[in-house]
């Protein structure tokens, strides 16, 4: 092999194509966030009060990242520049060990050991396992292979900030998220995503039956095309968390900029029961913390 061979195989190892995620475009409108606690499922008291949002058009996956789209991320020694403190160790998250499946005894009983030991990861399962910081430096990362500018930076604190005014890859704000979620100005106005009833939709416990995270895309999809935003995995958002934002949220283009030391997760996961899969429910787990539950799904501005 020549030394003009050997470059040029250097320089191909050296460049990793990404293929572009799918977005649907979401016309913004005006809607009402939250959920009123008026009937079944009523939601806590972080879903309330109800109130009216404006929302610019932006541009939202079609589909939860996969674990194909993340392992490229993974894949590429570019991608461990991304955030390292926050991070840690750039590579794919560890399987249940075994003290995991024996505190989840319903999954345990699919995976008896040493047969197969988990569900894997799965090239088009959604990716799973991840924290906040993991999924901002995925959007960072797609931004510079794209040629986008970044969302997310660093500040002198070492905190991580967002300039929402950049055209890269981002979470959604949370009031991005449930607008989506509810279809915009299509909207039917269910309290699931797409419809009335959580199967139709939705991964949860009853129909993953506690097994494993389900292939993107194989339940209907919501009023825009758009899947599994009830149920499958819960999906990381840009906002802060705080209880009581929505007794103070402004009316257009709200989000939470407000430290504090929680971020938003919305629409539900395999492991938790269909309540957790409505459009209006809402958590907020510590940054860094994740589980075999949470997952992502990109979005951008619309331009």
């Amino acid at each position: 092999m020549n030394r003009l061979t050997i470059l040029t195989a250097l320089i191909c190892l050296s460049l990793t194509v990404v293929a572009q995620p799918q977005m649907v475009k979401v016309e913004g409108g005006i809607f009402s966030m939250g959920n009123p606690g008026t009937s079944t499922p009523k939601g806590d008291a972080d879903e309330r009060p109800v109130h009216d949002v404006k929302i610019n058009s932006f541009y939202i996956g079609k589909y939860e990242v996969t674990v194909k789209e993340y392992k490229q991320f993974i894949n590429d020694a570019a991608g461990a520049k991304y955030f390292p403190g926050k991070r840690g160790m750039h590579k794919m998250p560890a399987q249940p060990d075994s003290a995991w499946l024996v505190e989840h005894p319903d999954t345990k009983k699919y995976y008896p050991l040493p047969t197969q030991k988990w569900w894997g990861w799965v090239d088009d399962y959604p990716m799973h396992k991840i924290s906040w910081y993991d999924a901002v430096a995925y959007c960072n990362y797609l931004s510079d292979k794209e040629g986008l500018e970044k969302v997310y930076f660093e500040n002198e604190d070492g905190g991580i900030e967002c300039n929402l005014d950049k055209n890269g890859y981002r979470l959604p704000t949370e009031a991005e998220w449930e607008y989506a979620a509810r279809g915009g100005k299509q909207s039917k106005h269910t309290i699931y995503a797409g419809s009335a009833t959580p199967a139709t939709v939705a991964w949860f416990d009853e129909t993953s039956k506690l097994k494993g995270p389900q292939k993107v895309g194989t339940k209907a999809p919501n009023e825009l095309g758009i899947y599994d935003m009830s149920g499958n995995v819960w999906e990381w958002c840009t906002d802060f968390y705080a209880k009581d934002f929505y007794a103070k949220s402004k009316k257009d283009n709200p989000v939470n900029t407000n430290i504090s030391s929680w971020r938003v997760i919305r629409g539900g996961g395999w492991h938790y029961n269909a309540d957790y899969a409505t459009l209006t429910s809402r958590d907020g787990p510590e940054p860094a913390f994740t589980n075999f539950n949470y997952g992502m799904r990109l979005a951008r501005n619309a331009q």
